[in-house]
């Protein structure tokens, strides 16, 4: 039963690192099966197209990245507060080249590929943290559209290399540092959340979290899912 999940692993490590070096265009099925070890054949036994394979990769380096908040949330409530959130976030994407690749949408090293399946439960997951942070009062009332403000906020610091190149010197754990004082005190409201409904919000997202990873699992690693 094993078999065939370690298998796809080895074949999405052999992508994951011809992506990086050569960018999806250059990329082959061909090139992923010599560099797994294994036929071509077998790779379509997984994904049909390349189109298929590269989605998949995509989405799992996605799974790492949810894990890795939900075991922040878990170990911590605070981390569900937005300036604690959306630093961590930045940090996992910038430290990982296709998660990075994605969010400042690197088509050199993407191509025309994108998280397209799943992509509405995923936007239906950032949703629901939308309702809860202000269902719990997360965010100040009194700025204008806060939390798109928020994410255009988050967003230019992953962009700010592609537009001001000059602040590429700065490592990811000082933009981090920046990005998290700015929503902290641009957007949030003064004083301590309440602890009941920082561990409320932390644990409603951590299972939404785990629901969507289960999803983008299954999509993965059974072919069936996919049609």
């Amino acid at each position: 039963m094993r078999q065939p999940t370690d298998r796809a692993d080895r074949i999405l490590d052999a992508a994951a690192e011809l992506m990086v070096r050569l960018g999806y265009r250059k990329v082959t099925i061909d090139d992923v099966a010599r560099r797994a070890g294994i036929g071509k054949g077998t790779v379509y036994l997984h994904w049909r197209t390349k189109e298929q394979l590269f989605e998949a990769l995509i989405m799992r380096e996605s799974i790492g990245v949810l894990n890795g908040l939900v075991e922040a949330f878990r170990a911590d409530p605070a981390e569900v507060l937005p300036h604690r959130f959306f630093a961590r976030s930045f940090l996992a994407a910038m430290r990982d080249p296709l998660m990075k690749a994605l969010v400042t949408g690197d088509t050199e090293l993407l191509g025309s590929i994108k998280q397209s399946a799943h992509q509405g439960q995923a936007q239906r997951f950032g949703d629901r943290y939308r309702e809860l942070i202000f269902k719990h009062r997360l965010l100040r009332d009194d700025v204008p559209d806060v939390y798109m403000a928020v994410v255009a906020t988050a967003t230019g610091f992953h962009l700010t290399d592609n537009i001001n190149p000059e602040f590429a010197a700065l490592d990811h754990e000082a933009k981090a540092r920046a990005l998290e004082h700015t929503i902290r005190h641009a957007f949030e409201p003064a004083g301590d959340p309440d602890p009941e409904s920082l561990a409320a919000v932390a644990d409603e997202i951590g299972n939404l979290f785990d629901e969507l990873n289960a999803r983008f699992r299954e999509w993965i690693y059974t072919p069936q899912q996919r049609g």
